[in-house]
């Protein structure tokens, strides 16, 4: 199985407090988690390379009561969609994945950051409205 095929196969599974964030974004942005995990994926990409050690970490207006110990699992099919060729591209601007396993970690970094961002921004915002705009405008 090729690259390609096996990183639309796999599935991401992401920290409990990128699930906690995504529920919440979710359902202030009235549309799926997967809809937001691809727009973190973006910010992130967009944002520059993701250190080999990066987790995500509690924000400061947080609740650690509320965050549980569920997780996410996105198929990468899901999360990818058509263009996961794009995605590779835009990752590829930044670092150099070295294999299989990289690659997925990578790709899980930014879009764990990239939902951390996303959660930030809505809070200082308190509308997905405004929050998509701080974004856009940066």
């Amino acid at each position: 199985m090729n690259m390609i095929e096996k990183l639309l196969s796999t599935n991401l599974t992401s920290n409990t407090i990128t699930y906690y964030r995504l529920k919440k974004l979710a359902s202030l942005a009235q549309t799926s988690e997967d809809h937001v995990s691809r727009l973190g994926m973006a910010i992130s990409l967009a944002e520059g390379s993701i250190p080999s050690d990066w987790m995500p970490k509690a924000l400061s207006h947080e609740n650690g009561d509320e965050i549980g110990t569920s997780t996410k699992q996105i198929r990468g099919r899901t999360l990818f969609k058509e263009e996961l060729h794009i995605w590779m591209a835009l990752t590829l601007r930044y670092q150099t994945p070295s294999d299989y396993e990289d690659w997925r970690r990578v790709l899980r970094a930014h879009w764990e950051r990239g939902v951390e961002h996303i959660s930030l921004r809505s809070f200082e915002e308190g509308d997905w409205i405004r929050t998509l705009n701080s974004i856009i405008s940066e």
